[in-house]
């Protein structure tokens, strides 16, 4: 409870702050556009009235002195009167018309001074009927310009604009003060709105510390920590507010899935570590092959479409009788799962031929040894080469048809003799029946599995059983081990794709018999 009331007190000192440095800063704008404006209007009151105003008083004031000069110029002065009378006229004219619009004393001390300048140029006209030099002259006193008798005369005249040139001054002096009382204001207003907006920043830099920057740097903390290993990050970020503060929850969110990620990785390379040595010594289980029987050479590969483990397993085991049976068997699929199963089929292979056991009874264990995998089957070719009796006997469950290349060139194909070995195929004795030919030296026994056969390159194109045909034909000798290397040369310039399938050879042929030495002829017959 305390921290809960700590935390919403802290709360609202902050909603507090920001509301007043908000309202102290639209207060102080709007004072400022007062301020403004009315600065504004003051400075063009003086330029649009009062000093036009006061320049056309001083040509107004001109005019009458020209009028009052030629009224006093005796017999000339009608002349030079008439002239100076039409520009007086005008600025009276002027004067009305720049002073409209003032305030009332104004108004009226201008059309005092209409009013004194018409009268007096009625009174001095060419048509007047009195003498115009008094009317010209200038009294003794201002005061008795005033009278109402000497209403048209020129004292009257000049009294009036001197009136109104003191009015129209004091209007621009106060207008000039009143300006520089605003630019007076308008620096106060610019220094209270430079620390509103001061204290706004220091409030906003507060706030953006409190609720983001410092989460931020904590969990910025927390993601270097983890990155660099160290998974016991002590500080908790913040929840913050907004988008940024969601952003920071989905940031923490990363780091912890890292931290898992991270752990779950070392946990990974240790199963490596352990799994490395248990690949590589199930694929020597699945490519192992004893050492073939008297007369017989083998030779075999297993090349895997994903890493080392392969579906494809191969071996070659020396019978009780002295002849040497080769398998290749074919797992459907390939990686792990298949060469798992595929180690245990071949185990149960080479245990019923060592026993000596039928070649239809080894696939029969083969097939028991399926039991329970409904979705696995498995290919198997086994093959008992006998130089000794010269036959080839072969069962084959499914398996694509191994290849046999006569000494004279010639190439066969074995056909099979039973069907896949599933689980779900009824197996009764005698499903996978023997079959045996004739084996002499020379010839040459491949077994493939249909990797290589129905392999293709990138274009799409078979590899095909034709080219394993012609190339076996065209081998110089049946050597097992060349005829593996030709082939698996021929599948690397034909390009073709290697991850697509296992791709496993084993060929075996009856070694050349030895030619029996004639006898040495006795070195000592007479013995």
């Amino acid at each position: 409870m305390p921290s809960l009331r700590r935390l919403t007190g802290s709360r609202l000192l902050l909603a507090a702050l920001v509301t007043s440095a908000a309202l102290l800063a639209a207060g102080v704008a709007v004072v400022g556009v007062v301020l403004n404006r009315h600065h504004e209007e003051a400075a063009q009151r003086i330029e649009t009235r009062w000093r036009p105003a006061a320049t056309e008083l001083g040509d107004l004031r001109a005019a009458a002195g020209d009028v009052r000069a030629a009224c006093l110029a005796g017999p000339a002065g009608p002349a030079l009167r008439e002239a100076a009378s039409g520009r007086l006229e005008n600025h009276l004219v002027a004067l009305g018309r720049v002073a409209a619009g003032a305030d009332q004393e104004v108004e009226s001390s201008v059309a005092a001074v209409r009013l004194a300048g018409n009268r007096w140029l009625a009174d001095t006209g060419p048509g007047a009927a009195v003498d115009v030099m008094p009317l010209c002259a200038v009294p003794a006193s201002a005061a008795s310009a005033d009278a109402g008798p000497a209403m048209g005369t020129y004292a009257a005249l000049d009294a009036r604009t001197v009136r109104l040139a003191a009015l129209l001054e004091d209007r621009r002096r106060r207008e000039v003060e009143g300006t520089a009382w605003h630019m007076a204001a308008v620096m106060l207003y610019i220094l209270a709105l430079s620390a509103a907006l001061l204290l706004a920043a220091v409030v906003a830099a507060v706030v953006l510390q409190r609720r983001y920057l410092s989460p931020a740097a904590v969990l910025a903390e927390n993601l270097r920590r983890t990155a660099g290993g160290i998974t016991d990050a002590s500080a908790t970020p913040g929840s913050g507010r907004g988008w940024l503060g969601r952003l920071t929850q989905e940031a923490e969110g990363v780091r912890r899935r890292l931290d898992l990620s991270q752990r779950q990785s070392r946990r990974d390379q240790e199963a490596l570590v352990q799994i490395g040595p248990a690949v590589r010594g199930l694929r020597e289980v699945l490519t192992a092959r004893d050492a073939p029987g008297r007369g017989v050479a083998v030779a075999g590969d297993v090349r895997a479409a994903e890493g080392l483990i392969a579906g494809d397993y191969l071996g070659t085991v020396v019978l009780p009788g002295g002849a040497t049976a080769v398998f290749l068997g074919d797992v459907c699929g390939h990686g792990v799962d298949a060469g798992l199963l595929a180690a245990r089929l071949k185990t149960v292979t080479q245990v019923g031929l060592r026993l000596g056991r039928d070649l239809d009874t080894v696939l029969h264990a083969v097939w028991q040894a399926l039991v329970g995998e409904e979705e696995r089957f498995t290919t198997l070719a086994i093959a008992v080469l006998d130089p000794q009796r010269s036959t080839l006997t072969w069962a084959s469950a499914g398996h694509e048809e191994p290849f046999l290349r006569r000494g004279d060139g010639t190439v066969e194909r074995l056909p099979a003799t039973g069907p896949i070995v599933h689980p779900l195929l009824d197996a009764p004795p005698g499903t996978w029946q023997a079959r045996t030919t004739a084996l002499h030296p020379g010839d040459l026994l491949v077994l493939s599995t249909d990797g290589l056969t129905e392999g293709r390159d990138h274009a799409g194109e078979e590899f095909g059983d034709q080219r394993v045909t012609d190339l076996l034909a065209a081998l110089p000798s049946p050597v097992p081990q060349a005829a593996v290397t030709a082939l698996y040369d021929a599948a690397d310039r034909f390009g073709i794709d290697w991850a697509r399938d296992d791709i496993s050879l084993l060929a075996a042929a009856p070694l050349p018999r030895p030619t029996t030495a004639p006898p040495r002829p006795d070195s000592h017959p007479g013995r």
